[in-house]
């Protein structure tokens, strides 16, 4: 067919509007004018209104084209083809970072008068089929008109409500919407009339979106959420929320969440408003906002300082996947207090306070924490780090005890009332606490800090009968933590046994790090010391030997249970920090002088440090006392042979044994941590039956 055939088929309408396409290329004056002409004859039609707001779009004409749209948007309201021009412009103003069309177009729209913008926004709102592009457009509208939020704002909190039951869990797109974006503006807008059963409902569902973010991680929350899956400072949105919802409701306490900085003085804030008579006892029913103010403020606060303290505590906590952490993980355990250990100089001391004293309040632990150095090389023995702070109250090692000390009050102001304790119970399942594995870690760290030591020592034996679920580290932590408790319990038997099992995991460790200087503090003898250890090769072993030269010690000095055995384990154990335990060595030479001998199979074995070898050198000298010592094989080079005793025998083997010194002088380069880890590993029954 010609073009003058398919010309001659149009209707009038259609002629008009096909020359002045014809003409816009050419002349895009005669193409308006064609417009303008169609316009006048035919002003009913929608193709040719329609047409003229296109050429004017095309030509950039922003004023002229919002006129054109007005007048299609209230004459031609059911015709498909606005509203799929309406979609595109609806879909360019919820763009984030718009491009030149998507802006013109927003420009175009902002045109409009503001009656028709609202028309136009509510009217795309209820065309649409689909669920979220919905939402998004109504909150679009509770955004460009904010006096329409307490009434449309509401009715989306509703949409978003129901559209999330099809969803599982609360990562997802519409509770995102509800909690990060509409709520923010909803409980801003003044004349709001909500009923405080929906407040709670509303603050309940942001606590536990807030929270499945901060503990989900990244890689599986971008498959949850449609849009980028990135909230800056979580934690401080939530704070916001609970203050806007706390002015809503007439708290109190609402006006201090504005920065999660104040986290300390809001605790104190609730502990007075309890201690003021707030309305928390009684039966299930009574209080009223009381309680409510009390148990969501308390449990926000305890959720970030549970938080806060396990990112202390594992760095690599939620980390993107393929990244590393800079510092290793640590785990609190129960340590040592002098003059139950000698400190050498090179030991970094706390730091002298004139007040208050550590000796006001025994019942208050000192935390002191290890400062982990970055995972890497082992550096050379004896290295020290530690963060040597202590002050009374708990709150002695920076952010990670006060996080800790914040946590567990808030935990036993939750469970002093029964309302709260119920409701909080509650709150807790409805988060899926049941597998927060850093809920178990804090609430034995809890009972720990709490003394409550044969409570914590259940909660880890049961901990380690179901190691297939563990966390790489648990199994190490769980046995340290075992270990320490059991000592602290008197259990020395109890808690060799855990801590030698931490030691045969040590063999496969990369060595990293160095020493703690704080595993033994300067204190009271009834104050009570926790340390935070950094979960390294060297720190591990360090408290491994620690407890058990502490243990054998007390076997042998306070017991009097004086055995060569014990005594030569002790011995060896004294290598490893050498010579911070060196008065504790004066006290077996002692024993052994005192007894006129020492006989111990193992020592050509694993005895290398100079100092000790060179006393025992003079013990076997007449100056020395002529001790009868069995410490050196006939045959240096078969451990296994008998050992040679240094009273009686010919000069051939006074001698072999002086030889025999020598050549252990000459292993006394060999890796001292290598060493122990050896003795404990191969000789480590031998060490736990002298403790039972």
């Amino acid at each position: 067919m010609s073009p003058e055939e398919e010309q001659s088929r149009l209707s009038d309408e259609e002629y008009l509007i096909f020359r002045a396409k014809e003409e816009q290329k050419r002349d895009p004056c005669a193409a308006k004018c064609w417009m303008i002409t169609a316009q006048a004859l035919f002003p009913q039609n929608f193709g040719i209104q329609f047409e003229v707001y296109q050429i004017e779009k095309a030509a950039k004409n922003v004023k002229e084209a919002a006129k054109c749209l007005g007048v299609l948007l209230r004459k031609f309201v059911s015709e498909p083809l606005l509203w799929r021009e309406v979609d595109t412009i609806m879909a360019a103003l919820r763009q984030t970072t718009p491009d030149s069309q998507t802006s013109f177009l927003a420009y175009l729209f902002n045109m409009l008068p503001k009656d028709v913008q609202l028309s136009m926004v509510l009217s795309a709102a209820e065309r649409s089929q689909d669920t979220m592009t919905r939402c998004r457009l109504m909150l679009l509208l509770t955004t460009t008109f904010p006096e329409t939020t307490a009434h449309h704002g509401l009715k989306l909190v509703e949409s978003l409500l129901a559209a999330e039951k099809h969803c599982t869990g609360p990562i997802n797109p519409f509770r995102r919407m509800l909690v990060c974006e509409l709520l923010p503006r909803l409980l801003q807008t003044r004349g709001l009339e909500v009923r405080p059963k929906t407040l709670h409902s509303l603050l309940s569902r942001a606590i536990e979106f807030y929270v499945a973010y901060v503990t989900t991680p990244p890689k599986v929350m971008q498959s949850m959420l449609e849009s980028d899956s990135k909230i800056e400072d979580p934690w401080q949105q939530l704070f916001s929320v609970v203050q806007l919802i706390g002015w809503n409701l007439g708290w109190d306490l609402a006006s201090y969440f504005e920065n999660i900085s104040n986290r300390e003085i809001i605790l104190q804030r609730i502990q007075a408003l309890v201690e003021g008579g707030a309305r928390l006892g009684g039966p299930k029913g009574e209080g009223g906002e009381d309680v409510r103010e009390v148990l969501y403020t308390t449990l926000t606060i305890f959720l970030h300082a549970l938080m806060d303290y396990t990112k202390r505590l594992y760095p690599d906590f939620n980390q993107a996947e393929g990244s590393t952490a800079s510092n290793p993980p640590m785990t609190l355990v129960e340590a040592f207090v002098y003059p139950e250990c000698e400190r050498e100089e090179t030991v970094i001391m706390p730091p002298k306070r004139s007040r208050p004293s550590l000796d006001e309040d025994p019942t208050i632990p000192v935390i002191t924490v290890s400062r982990p150095a970055p995972i890497g090389p082992a550096p050379a023995a004896g290295a020290v780090v530690g963060l040597p702070v202590s002050t009374p109250g708990g709150i002695s090692a920076g952010g990670l005890s006060q996080a800790l000390t914040t946590a567990i009050k808030c935990w036993d102001l939750l469970n002093s009332y029964e309302q709260l304790r119920a409701e909080f119970v509650r709150l807790l399942e409805s988060l899926g606490t049941e597998r927060w594995w850093w809920l178990r870690v804090f609430t034995v760290d809890m009972l720990i800090y709490q003394g409550r030591l044969a409570e914590a020592a259940r909660e880890l034996r049961h901990t380690l009968t179901h190691r297939g679920t563990q966390l790489p580290t648990t199994f190490i932590s769980t046995n340290l933590k075992l270990a320490s408790v059991l000592y602290a319990m008197n259990n020395l038997s109890g808690a060799a046994e855990a801590v030698l099992e931490v030691v045969t995991q040590l063999q496969s460790w990369v060595g990293g790090g160095g020493l703690s200087g704080d595993l033994c503090i300067t204190a009271a003898p009834n104050r009570r010391h926790l340390h935070v250890l950094a979960l390294t090769r060297s720190q591990c072993l360090q408290f491994a030997t620690t407890l058990l030269i502490h243990a054998l010690r007390h076997r042998i000095i306070i017991d009097r249970h004086s055995d060569d055995l014990c005594i030569g384990h002790l011995i060896t154990l004294l290598q490893y920090e050498w010579p911070k335990y060196v008065s504790t060595f004066e006290e077996v030479l002692q024993i052994i002088r005192k007894q006129g001998g020492f006989s111990y199979p193992l020592f050509y074995t694993y005895i290398t440090t100079p100092d000790i070898l060179e006393e025992f050198m003079y013990l076997a000298t007449k100056e020395g006392g002529s001790l009868q010592l069995d410490i050196i094989p006939v045959n240096h080079t078969n451990k296994q042979q008998r050992t040679i005793s240094t009273r009686g025998i010919d000069r051939d083997l006074k001698n072999d044994f002086k030889v025999g010194m020598k050549k252990l002088m000459l292993r006394s380069s060999e890796p001292v941590e290598a060493n122990i880890i050896t003795f404990l590993t191969c000789e480590g029954t031998l060490v736990h039956q002298n403790l039972m």
